[in-house]
């Protein structure tokens, strides 16, 4: 039976970071905040036994902002972090990212275009971005490269993406793999209920669209996100489009070019919404903090390893994911950060 830890007055956190095995930041809000404009960053050097605060954002976390950001807050959901001095966060929503160059104590607003996601590789940062909103969802989206620490982005794909799409994933896996999975949005129509995938074996010097894995599997499936492995493998977590039904894992080994068959997840009360692929025998996938499942050897069984003993109301947890083959890490939403050293087998709690 997997453990389960009493749900501690602390740190919800949302969102990690890791530039190794032992140091990350986590973004959450500390107890008694609304989410509006008290966004906190806390920083481990040892795995996450032990965090220290870094900073408050001054801005508002999104998942925690029961009745959404301010007008003219900055607002906040992700961050990622390129070494021990270079970090960045921003919304998934859009807007104006934030970068630090000083570990996370000062913060400021990085200018130009609206940034929806960030990947950092090999000492270069890839952002999605686009440059306004209303049409009625994003426009004129880009994805775009720099230095780390850098202002200066060079384009590096202008899709031809649907106006509608207005969620997008973008990985990073290592020097040459790029892939961006522009979401569908079932309730605007047809023609944007499906995904749209660009995937790059160059760093981002040429690409191939692709279309969305789980349609092509089984009319009436849409992918809800991706992750990736080194390697070329890729693997697309697929849900019904009418919001509701069964949920399915299709993992590819060729770097999008084809999809294997669909593998059922087990029932969850509500929807994965995270999903990690190490290996194409390994895969987790989580339950929006409530429960984590995992298979070892390619979807052939499952087993839940984690749940939540109290899920929190407010503050949303979205970080599921691997620093190494072995090491990984998963944010409940009682406030408990789940962590694995055995490549998923076993996971154990702790507090923030």
């Amino acid at each position: 039976m997997p453990a389960t830890g009493s749900t501690p007055r602390g740190f919800q956190a949302v969102d990690l970071s890791w530039i190794s095995e032992d140091q990350g930041w986590a973004l959450g809000i500390e107890p008694g905040c609304n989410g509006q404009r008290c966004a906190t960053v806390l920083e481990t050097t040892d795995g996450g036994i032990q965090w220290v605060t870094v900073s408050d954002l001054h801005a508002c976390l999104l998942e925690a902002a029961p009745v959404g950001c301010p007008a003219g807050t900055t607002q906040v959901s992700s961050i990622r972090f390129a070494n021990p001095d270079v970090g960045y966060a921003f919304s998934a929503e859009g807007g104006p990212a934030l970068a630090t160059a000083n570990g996370g104590l000062t913060w400021s607003l990085l200018p130009g275009r609206e940034v929806s996601a960030i990947k950092v590789s090999s000492g270069t940062a890839v952002r999605a971005s686009f440059s306004k909103g209303g049409c009625p969802g994003p426009c004129d989206w880009s994805i775009d490269e720099a230095a780390v620490g850098g202002s200066q982005w060079r384009t590096l794909l202008t899709p031809p993406v649907d106006v509608n799409h207005d969620q997008v994933v973008l990985l990073h896996q290592g020097p040459e793999y790029l892939y961006v999975a522009f979401l569908g949005a079932p309730q605007a129509g047809a023609a944007t209920e499906p995904a749209q995938l660009f995937i790059s074996s160059d760093a981002g010097a040429s690409w191939t669209e692709l279309p969305d894995p789980c349609g092509q599997l089984r009319p009436g499936l849409v992918a809800a996100t991706l992750s990736s492995a080194p390697g070329g493998v890729v693997a697309a977590l697929c849900a019904p489009r009418s919001g509701s039904g069964a949920q399915f894992v299709t993992i590819s080994t060729d770097a999008g070019a084809s999809f294997g068959a669909l593998l059922p997840l087990p029932a969850a009360a509500g929807s994965y919404t995270e999903l990690a692929i190490v290996s194409p025998a390994a895969v987790f996938a989580a339950e929006s903090g409530r429960q984590l499942v995992g298979t070892v050897n390619g979807g052939r069984t499952w087993r839940i390893l984690a749940r939540s003993a109290a899920p929190a109301a407010g503050a949303v947890p979205v970080f599921l994911g691997f620093e190494s083959p072995n090491v990984g890490r998963w944010i409940a939403s009682d406030a408990l950060l789940w962590s694995t050293a055995d490549g998923g087998a076993s996971w154990h709690p702790h507090h923030f």
